[in-house]
Protein backbone atom coordinates (compact mmCIF):
# COMPACT_ATOMS: atom_id res chain seq x y z
CA UNK A 1 0.00 0.00 0.00
CA UNK A 2 1.78 3.35 -0.77
CA UNK A 3 1.07 6.56 0.36
CA UNK A 4 -0.23 8.30 -3.27
CA UNK A 5 -3.22 5.84 -3.81
CA UNK A 6 -4.54 6.63 -0.11
CA UNK A 7 -4.55 10.87 -1.33
CA UNK A 8 -6.04 9.40 -4.40
CA UNK A 9 -8.62 7.67 -2.60
CA UNK A 10 -9.27 10.12 -0.24
CA UNK A 11 -9.78 12.99 -2.64
CA UNK A 12 -12.07 10.77 -4.52
CA UNK A 13 -14.29 10.24 -1.23
CA UNK A 14 -14.52 14.35 -1.02
CA UNK A 15 -14.71 14.90 -4.75
CA UNK A 16 -16.71 11.89 -5.76
CA UNK A 17 -15.41 12.07 -9.57
CA UNK A 18 -13.04 10.67 -10.92
CA UNK A 19 -11.86 12.87 -13.52
CA UNK A 20 -12.09 15.92 -10.90
CA UNK A 21 -9.57 14.04 -8.78
CA UNK A 22 -7.15 13.57 -12.06
CA UNK A 23 -7.31 16.96 -12.69
CA UNK A 24 -6.44 17.82 -8.73
CA UNK A 25 -3.13 15.55 -9.08
CA UNK A 26 -2.21 16.36 -12.98
CA UNK A 27 -2.41 13.09 -13.69
CA UNK A 28 -4.97 10.58 -15.79
CA UNK A 29 -8.22 9.07 -15.20
CA UNK A 30 -7.19 5.58 -15.54
CA UNK A 31 -3.97 6.09 -13.32
CA UNK A 32 -6.18 7.10 -10.33
CA UNK A 33 -8.57 3.92 -11.70
CA UNK A 34 -5.60 2.03 -11.18
CA UNK A 35 -4.80 2.94 -7.61
CA UNK A 36 -8.41 2.59 -6.34
CA UNK A 37 -7.76 -1.31 -8.32
CA UNK A 38 -4.61 -1.34 -5.81
CA UNK A 39 -6.30 -0.93 -2.92
CA UNK A 40 -9.25 -3.11 -3.59
CA UNK A 41 -6.80 -5.96 -4.16
CA UNK A 42 -4.75 -5.47 -1.66
CA UNK A 43 -7.60 -4.77 0.89
CA UNK A 44 -9.70 -8.02 -0.78
CA UNK A 45 -12.72 -5.78 -0.80
CA UNK A 46 -14.51 -3.52 -3.40
CA UNK A 47 -14.88 0.22 -1.89
CA UNK A 48 -16.99 1.82 -4.35
CA UNK A 49 -20.52 1.20 -5.76
CA UNK A 50 -20.27 1.01 -9.49
CA UNK A 51 -23.22 1.85 -10.52
CA UNK A 52 -23.94 4.77 -12.99
CA UNK A 53 -20.72 6.21 -14.07
CA UNK A 54 -22.74 9.70 -14.80
CA UNK A 55 -23.74 10.15 -10.99
CA UNK A 56 -21.35 11.18 -8.38
CA UNK A 57 -19.14 8.08 -6.43
CA UNK A 58 -20.80 6.01 -3.65
CA UNK A 59 -19.05 4.31 -0.45
CA UNK A 60 -19.57 0.56 0.11
CA UNK A 61 -19.52 -0.12 4.25
CA UNK A 62 -15.96 -0.90 3.93
CA UNK A 63 -14.78 1.72 1.18
CA UNK A 64 -16.33 4.33 4.61
CA UNK A 65 -14.15 2.68 6.52
CA UNK A 66 -10.96 2.50 4.62
CA UNK A 67 -11.61 6.11 4.22
CA UNK A 68 -11.91 6.85 7.96
CA UNK A 69 -8.30 5.11 8.19
CA UNK A 70 -7.22 6.37 5.55
CA UNK A 71 -7.23 9.83 6.55
CA UNK A 72 -5.73 9.09 9.90
CA UNK A 73 -3.16 7.21 8.19
CA UNK A 74 -1.58 10.89 5.86
CA UNK A 75 -2.24 13.35 8.64
CA UNK A 76 0.11 10.67 10.94
CA UNK A 77 2.23 10.68 7.30
CA UNK A 78 2.46 14.08 7.18
CA UNK A 79 2.99 14.73 10.90
CA UNK A 80 5.91 12.02 10.35
CA UNK A 81 7.68 14.24 7.24
CA UNK A 82 7.33 17.51 9.30
CA UNK A 83 8.78 16.64 12.29
CA UNK A 84 11.80 14.72 10.66
CA UNK A 85 12.41 17.81 8.84
CA UNK A 86 11.91 20.35 11.90
CA UNK A 87 14.33 17.82 13.97
CA UNK A 88 16.99 17.31 11.09
CA UNK A 89 17.49 20.79 11.20
CA UNK A 90 17.43 21.55 14.56
CA UNK A 91 13.97 23.75 14.41
CA UNK A 92 11.13 24.71 15.87
CA UNK A 93 8.26 25.95 14.29
CA UNK A 94 6.72 28.02 16.07
CA UNK A 95 3.03 29.39 16.42
CA UNK A 96 2.07 32.63 18.61
CA UNK A 97 -1.07 35.01 19.01
CA UNK A 98 -0.10 38.55 18.02
CA UNK A 99 -1.16 39.47 21.58
CA UNK A 100 1.39 36.79 22.82
CA UNK A 101 4.25 38.51 20.50
CA UNK A 102 3.58 41.64 21.60
CA UNK A 103 2.82 41.25 25.47
CA UNK A 104 4.36 38.25 26.20
CA UNK A 105 7.26 37.29 24.15
CA UNK A 106 9.15 40.32 24.70
CA UNK A 107 9.49 40.46 28.61
CA UNK A 108 11.54 37.05 28.52
CA UNK A 109 14.00 37.39 25.24
CA UNK A 110 16.24 39.22 27.83
CA UNK A 111 16.46 36.03 29.37
CA UNK A 112 17.34 33.82 26.33
CA UNK A 113 20.16 33.30 24.70
CA UNK A 114 21.11 34.90 21.61
CA UNK A 115 21.53 31.84 19.69
CA UNK A 116 18.34 30.75 20.39
CA UNK A 117 16.33 33.36 18.16
CA UNK A 118 17.94 31.81 14.78
CA UNK A 119 16.56 28.43 15.99
CA UNK A 120 13.15 29.20 15.95
CA UNK A 121 10.80 29.75 13.48
CA UNK A 122 8.05 32.12 14.53
CA UNK A 123 4.42 32.46 13.00
CA UNK A 124 2.15 34.67 13.65
CA UNK A 125 -1.88 33.62 13.79
CA UNK A 126 -4.42 33.36 16.50
CA UNK A 127 -4.53 30.98 18.92
CA UNK A 128 -7.36 28.61 17.74
CA UNK A 129 -5.37 28.27 14.46
CA UNK A 130 -2.27 27.51 16.43
CA UNK A 131 -3.56 24.60 18.01
CA UNK A 132 -5.30 23.37 14.52
CA UNK A 133 -1.54 23.99 13.27
CA UNK A 134 0.17 21.96 16.29
CA UNK A 135 -2.42 19.19 15.87
CA UNK A 136 -1.81 19.10 11.64
CA UNK A 137 2.18 19.14 12.29
CA UNK A 138 2.47 22.25 10.79
CA UNK A 139 3.82 23.72 13.74
CA UNK A 140 6.32 21.96 16.78
CA UNK A 141 5.44 24.38 19.44
CA UNK A 142 2.61 26.75 20.49
CA UNK A 143 2.45 29.30 23.24
CA UNK A 144 -1.35 29.82 23.03
CA UNK A 145 -4.38 31.19 24.88
CA UNK A 146 -7.38 29.27 26.06
CA UNK A 147 -10.53 30.17 27.82
CA UNK A 148 -11.12 28.86 31.28
CA UNK A 149 -9.95 24.70 30.91
CA UNK A 150 -8.46 22.75 28.05
CA UNK A 151 -9.05 19.62 27.79
CA UNK A 152 -7.45 18.41 24.21
CA UNK A 153 -5.93 14.71 25.46
CA UNK A 154 -3.55 15.06 22.13
CA UNK A 155 -1.79 18.39 23.43
CA UNK A 156 0.56 18.93 26.48
CA UNK A 157 0.51 22.00 28.19
CA UNK A 158 1.81 23.60 30.54
CA UNK A 159 -0.21 27.10 31.44
CA UNK A 160 1.97 30.30 32.96
CA UNK A 161 -0.59 33.29 33.16
CA UNK A 162 -4.32 33.37 33.57
CA UNK A 163 -5.72 37.18 33.01
CA UNK A 164 -9.30 38.13 32.92
CA UNK A 165 -10.97 40.39 30.54
CA UNK A 166 -12.45 43.44 30.24
CA UNK A 167 -14.48 46.08 28.57
CA UNK A 168 -11.96 48.78 26.77
CA UNK A 169 -13.45 52.10 25.52
CA UNK A 170 -12.08 55.60 25.00
CA UNK A 171 -11.27 57.76 28.30
CA UNK A 172 -14.16 60.15 27.25
CA UNK A 173 -16.46 57.49 26.18
CA UNK A 174 -19.85 57.90 28.55
CA UNK A 175 -19.32 54.69 29.60
CA UNK A 176 -16.01 55.33 31.09
CA UNK A 177 -17.47 56.75 34.15
CA UNK A 178 -18.53 53.49 35.50
CA UNK A 179 -15.98 51.45 37.50
CA UNK A 180 -17.19 48.07 36.24
CA UNK A 181 -19.82 46.80 33.61
CA UNK A 182 -22.05 43.81 33.49
CA UNK A 183 -21.97 42.65 29.64
CA UNK A 184 -25.99 42.12 29.46
CA UNK A 185 -25.77 46.19 29.75
CA UNK A 186 -24.00 46.37 26.69
CA UNK A 187 -26.25 44.47 24.46
CA UNK A 188 -26.99 48.13 22.38
CA UNK A 189 -22.96 48.97 22.38
CA UNK A 190 -21.37 48.23 18.76
CA UNK A 191 -18.23 46.26 19.18
CA UNK A 192 -14.73 46.03 17.33
CA UNK A 193 -13.77 42.22 17.45
CA UNK A 194 -10.62 40.15 16.82
CA UNK A 195 -11.27 37.79 14.20
CA UNK A 196 -12.64 33.83 14.77
CA UNK A 197 -9.39 32.77 15.03
CA UNK A 198 -8.45 33.88 18.37
CA UNK A 199 -10.19 32.73 21.97
CA UNK A 200 -11.38 36.30 22.36
CA UNK A 201 -13.98 35.58 19.96
CA UNK A 202 -15.12 32.66 21.78
CA UNK A 203 -15.28 34.52 24.85
CA UNK A 204 -17.42 37.55 23.30
CA UNK A 205 -19.60 34.27 21.95
CA UNK A 206 -19.77 33.11 25.52
CA UNK A 207 -21.13 36.27 27.50
CA UNK A 208 -23.42 36.65 24.88
CA UNK A 209 -24.74 33.31 25.02
CA UNK A 210 -25.02 33.54 28.65
CA UNK A 211 -26.50 36.99 29.09
CA UNK A 212 -28.67 35.95 26.24
CA UNK A 213 -27.87 39.64 24.10
CA UNK A 214 -26.45 39.69 20.46
CA UNK A 215 -24.12 43.34 20.61
CA UNK A 216 -23.02 44.11 17.20
CA UNK A 217 -19.83 43.64 15.82
CA UNK A 218 -19.37 46.47 13.14
CA UNK A 219 -15.86 46.01 12.40
CA UNK A 220 -13.37 42.60 12.75
CA UNK A 221 -9.47 42.38 12.21
CA UNK A 222 -6.91 39.81 12.78
CA UNK A 223 -4.49 43.00 14.22
CA UNK A 224 -4.99 43.45 17.79
CA UNK A 225 -3.45 47.14 16.96
CA UNK A 226 -6.41 48.08 14.23
CA UNK A 227 -8.67 47.16 17.07
CA UNK A 228 -7.24 49.33 19.55
CA UNK A 229 -7.33 52.39 16.76
CA UNK A 230 -10.67 51.74 16.36
CA UNK A 231 -12.04 51.84 19.87
CA UNK A 232 -9.84 54.98 20.02
CA UNK A 233 -11.82 56.49 17.23
CA UNK A 234 -15.03 55.72 18.83
CA UNK A 235 -15.90 52.92 16.29
CA UNK A 236 -16.68 50.98 18.94
CA UNK A 237 -15.99 48.92 21.95
CA UNK A 238 -13.58 45.86 22.49
CA UNK A 239 -13.56 43.19 24.61
CA UNK A 240 -10.02 42.66 25.54
CA UNK A 241 -8.12 40.39 27.95
CA UNK A 242 -5.74 42.40 30.47
CA UNK A 243 -2.94 40.56 28.70
CA UNK A 244 -3.41 43.41 26.61
CA UNK A 245 -1.10 47.00 27.00
CA UNK A 246 -3.21 49.94 26.52
CA UNK A 247 -1.96 52.94 24.85
CA UNK A 248 -2.82 56.49 25.93
CA UNK A 249 -6.55 56.93 25.57
CA UNK A 250 -7.99 53.77 26.13
CA UNK A 251 -9.28 53.03 29.68
CA UNK A 252 -10.02 49.38 30.63
CA UNK A 253 -13.65 48.39 32.71
CA UNK A 254 -13.70 45.49 34.57
CA UNK A 255 -16.96 42.61 34.12
CA UNK A 256 -19.12 41.93 36.82
CA UNK A 257 -20.35 39.05 35.17
CA UNK A 258 -20.18 35.76 37.70
CA UNK A 259 -19.01 33.47 34.88
CA UNK A 260 -17.14 35.72 33.01
CA UNK A 261 -14.30 33.57 30.99
CA UNK A 262 -10.67 33.85 31.73
CA UNK A 263 -8.13 34.08 29.29
CA UNK A 264 -4.80 31.78 29.90
CA UNK A 265 -1.51 31.15 28.35
CA UNK A 266 0.46 28.61 27.99
CA UNK A 267 2.85 26.34 25.81
CA UNK A 268 1.92 23.95 23.78
CA UNK A 269 2.94 20.87 22.13
CA UNK A 270 1.82 17.26 20.65
CA UNK A 271 2.19 14.67 23.33
CA UNK A 272 3.15 12.31 20.35
CA UNK A 273 6.34 14.40 19.57
CA UNK A 274 9.53 13.57 20.29
CA UNK A 275 11.91 16.00 19.92
CA UNK A 276 15.79 16.44 18.87
CA UNK A 277 18.15 16.90 22.60
CA UNK A 278 18.52 20.67 20.70
CA UNK A 279 14.40 21.11 20.50
CA UNK A 280 14.05 20.20 23.98
CA UNK A 281 16.22 22.29 25.64
CA UNK A 282 14.74 25.02 23.55
CA UNK A 283 11.39 24.38 24.80
CA UNK A 284 12.80 23.37 28.22
CA UNK A 285 14.48 27.27 28.04
CA UNK A 286 11.68 28.89 26.48
CA UNK A 287 9.09 27.65 29.24
CA UNK A 288 10.90 27.97 32.20
CA UNK A 289 11.44 31.59 31.15
CA UNK A 290 7.53 32.26 30.68
CA UNK A 291 7.10 30.66 34.43
CA UNK A 292 9.35 32.74 35.74
CA UNK A 293 7.83 35.92 35.59
CA UNK A 294 4.93 37.43 37.75
CA UNK A 295 2.78 38.39 35.13
CA UNK A 296 0.02 39.94 37.09
CA UNK A 297 2.84 42.49 37.98
CA UNK A 298 2.09 43.85 34.98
Amino acid sequence: MNIKDLQYYVSLTQLKNFSLVAAQFHVSQPTISAAIRRLETELKTQLLIRANPHLPVALTTTGIQVQRHANQILLEHQLMCQEVAHTTTDQLVIGMPPIIEINYFPRIASQLPQALFSQIQPISQGSLAALKGLKNGQLDLAVLAYLNEFTDTTIQLTTFDTQSFSIVVPTDDPLATNSQLQFRSLRHQHFVALKDNFVHRQAFRQLSHQNHVRPTIVFESNEIGSILNMVRQHVGIALLSNAVQLPAGLQRLPLTDAQAPTFNVGVAYRHSMTFSPTQADLIQRLTAAFQSVDWRAY
